[in-house]
């Protein structure tokens, strides 16, 4: 059990850490510390030290003084180098203490990095961080999971964090950021595809804004998911044929249409399910999760056919 003030210790010291650790300085966290590889590098070790100064942290000399004079230890790291990170770790942690990895990378990493750590008698967090620290501090919302993740918890938010326990195992709360940011990272390559196609058919993206959110605008949240989901489905053969006028046009604009490519194929694949004809009747929004169950199914089986 670590203590309710604890001893904190970041491992690696970029934005996240920085934010982070301003935030839960200045909310009363008294003892914090930063290790990053950079410190062996004279001229980059003068940089560190002065940011971690200007917050009032300490930077510590290795990975080991890191973890043996902390109780909860945060990686914040590139997602590549995660689980390296956490058998590194592992070398020092000791029964008690508290591993919470925030890094961006897959469930089955968490997963990984949660036994190697549970092995050491220490407990594991997997975190998914949902907003920029860097706008929210400490603040940023935060889905955690892992056997650690109450007690992360209950201790993170004495001080202001923004924390939610996802039941289950290590690796539960990445696959949430993970589905999350398929639409995210999907949504920003097609604003990228569309801003410029824009410009090469000569219209200002402002001319466009207004009109873009206009299908959902007066729809309460829950439903907007719904919403987009169903009318992909019952229309998908139509859509298809608008989808193809669509890039005919960006063709003729000189833009590769990559992302329209993309949803005219997921599309071609909805379409020959026949949902619409093995429903016999008008979908609506509540029918969505049983149709996405039924694609599920459809996907596994590599079947053409709804099952009955």
């Amino acid at each position: 059990m670590i203590s309710q003030n604890p001893k904190i210790g970041f491992i690696g010291f970029g934005e996240v850490t920085y934010h982070v650790s301003k935030g839960l300085k200045e909310s009363g966290i008294k003892h914090m510390a930063a290790y990053a590889r950079a410190i062996s590098d004279p001229v980059r070790a003068k940089i560190l030290r002065a940011k971690a100064q200007s917050i009032g942290i300490e930077l510590a000399a290795s990975l080991e003084e890191l973890v043996t004079s902390s109780e909860l230890i945060i990686s914040a790291v590139w997602g590549t180098a995660a689980l390296k990170v956490a058998k590194q770790a592992a070398n020092f942690i000791t029964p008690g203490k508290i591993f919470a990895d925030l890094n961006n990378t897959a469930p089955s990493v968490k997963k990984e990095g949660a036994k190697v750590i549970n092995a050491k008698g220490a407990k594991f967090v997997d975190i998914g961080l949902f907003a920029s620290p860097a706008q929210m501090g400490h603040k940023a919302l935060i889905y955690a999971s892992g056997d650690g993740a109450e007690e992360f918890k209950a201790v993170m938010a004495r001080y202001g964090a923004n924390v939610e326990v996802i039941a289950g195992e290590a690796g539960k709360a990445t696959t949430i950021k993970t589905l999350v940011n398929i639409y995210f990272k999907g949504i920003q390559a097609l604003c990228l595809e569309l801003a410029v196609s824009a410009q090469k058919a000569g219209i200002p993206l402002k001319n466009l804004e207004s009109l873009l959110i206009q299908p959902v605008a007066t729809l309460p949240q829950r439903k907007r998911l719904a919403f987009w989901i169903i009318r992909g489905i019952a229309h998908a053969e139509r859509k298809i044929a608008e989808l193809q006028d669509i890039i005919d046009a960006m063709k003729e604009w000189g833009i590769e249409p990559i992302m329209i490519e993309a949803a005219r194929k997921r599309l071609n694949q909805i379409a020959q399910y026949k949902l619409s004809e093995h429903y016999k009747r008008e979908l609506s929004p509540e029918d969505y999760q049983a149709l996405i169950d039924t694609i599920g199914k459809l996907d596994r089986k590599g079947s053409q056919n709804p099952p009955n």
